[in-house]
């Protein structure tokens, strides 16, 4: 995925972090995170028939408790989680098969936006502009 860049500016600025580039987590929200991500992990084995389907709670304050981790995490934590263990896949995908991980992500993207047309279409949601 080639991403056009945009014009350096001719005059050193302070750089900001962007919302895409999420700097390195704390020590102790990166060992959250990896608990998140072993839970992800763990549903998804169970989901295909491997292991038991880890008990999640939902709390008050909208955050998960992990019963097996017993920890709570966040959605940002959830979602960190999961884009590394993405991450990781399309990066094996890559090595194991020699093509870009560019090539597996868009192949990826692709199969994901049909079948969300296709869901679409079946529930009626789809406008013609979408599906077009």
């Amino acid at each position: 995925m080639t991403v056009p860049s945009s014009p350096q500016p001719s005059s050193p600025q302070p750089s900001s972090p962007q919302p895409s580039s999420p700097q390195p987590a704390q020590p102790d929200h990166r060992l959250t995170e990896l608990r998140a991500g072993m839970s992800v992990l763990s549903s998804a084995a169970a989901d295909l028939g491997v292991g038991d389907q880890p008990r999640v709670r939902v709390l008050p304050d909208g955050g998960l408790w992990l019963t097996e981790q017993q920890v709570e995490v966040s959605a940002a934590d959830v979602y960190q989680a999961a884009r590394g263990l993405v991450a990781a896949q399309l990066d094996a995908i890559a090595r194991v098969t020699g093509r870009s991980v560019e090539d597996h992500a868009l192949a990826w993207l692709v199969t994901l936006q049909t079948n969300e047309v296709m869901v679409g279409l079946g529930d009626g949601t789809v406008a013609e502009d979408d599906a077009a």
